[in-house]
């Protein structure tokens, strides 16, 4: 089982059903990108092949053509490895980086709060989810994204006693459950809620039949996410123009 490519796919899955409603998912060769107006998520670029001069200069021109801002995201298996100077030759800037983890599901974990997690199944909820995101990540997602999409994506809204705590999402492909957009908003940091999400997700997904987890960590959550047990098997940098 390659885990690093299932991990890719997962989020590639979640990328493209998301703008199907759009019909903004599009091919040229191997270059493949994704963008919805008026959202700043998923907007990406991204390719299944190794760098070339070509290619850069191709999802440049990509960019460059689409008035919705795409950033292109590299899948660099090489952990270890510098920053893609490669891509920096190319007049891309580095915008950020993600650790790709996973972890193998074998137990359960044990959970000390009572949080209550509610999927958005409407055009309210979908306010309250997109509005606790926001506060949470610092960007916007837009309620026409999570409206034409939360038939076939958990969009949750996470609250404890009845207050908002933050977002989550589970995406459940071929065994391996996705959990993307953890984020708890400013008011509630610092109180072990990202833990006891992360550890009831985990729980839910291995009663789903998942055999692994896997995310795109920030460097300020890689280290819980360790702690937790997961391992990093490559980095996604993120480039812009």
């Amino acid at each position: 089982m390659d885990i690093i490519q299932l991990n890719i796919n997962n989020l590639i899955s979640l990328w493209k059903t998301v703008c199907n409603p759009f019909n903004s998912y599009n091919e040229t060769g191997n270059i493949h990108y994704c963008l919805i107006p008026n959202s700043k998520w998923p907007n990406r670029i991204w390719t299944t092949d190794e760098l070339t001069d070509d290619q850069l200069l191709k999802i440049a021109e990509i960019i460059t053509l689409n008035e919705t801002e795409l950033t292109f995201s590299y899948f660099d298996k090489i952990v270890n490895g510098q920053e893609n100077s490669f891509a920096i030759s190319h007049n891309f800037k580095s915008k950020s980086i993600q650790y790709g983890m996973s972890l193998h599901l074998t137990r359960l974990f044990k959970t000390s709060m009572n949080l209550t997690f509610k999927n958005v199944k409407n055009e309210k909820d979908s306010k309250i989810w997109c509005e606790a995101f926001e506060l949470a990540f610092g960007y916007k997602i837009s309620e026409e994204t999570v409206n034409k999409s939360y038939s076939k994506i958990n969009y949750t809204i996470v609250l404890h006693e009845n207050e908002v705590v933050g977002t989550v999402i589970l995406y459940l492909t071929n065994h391996i459950a996705g959990i993307h957009s953890l984020g708890i908003i400013p008011e509630m940091r610092g109180k072990g809620y990202a833990q006891e999400i992360m550890y009831s997700v985990l729980n839910n997904s291995l009663n789903s039949g998942a055999l692994f987890a896997t995310l795109q960590a920030s460097e300020m959550a890689r280290n819980m996410y360790q702690k937790m047990g997961f391992s990093t098997q490559f980095i996604m940098r993120n480039f812009q123009l």
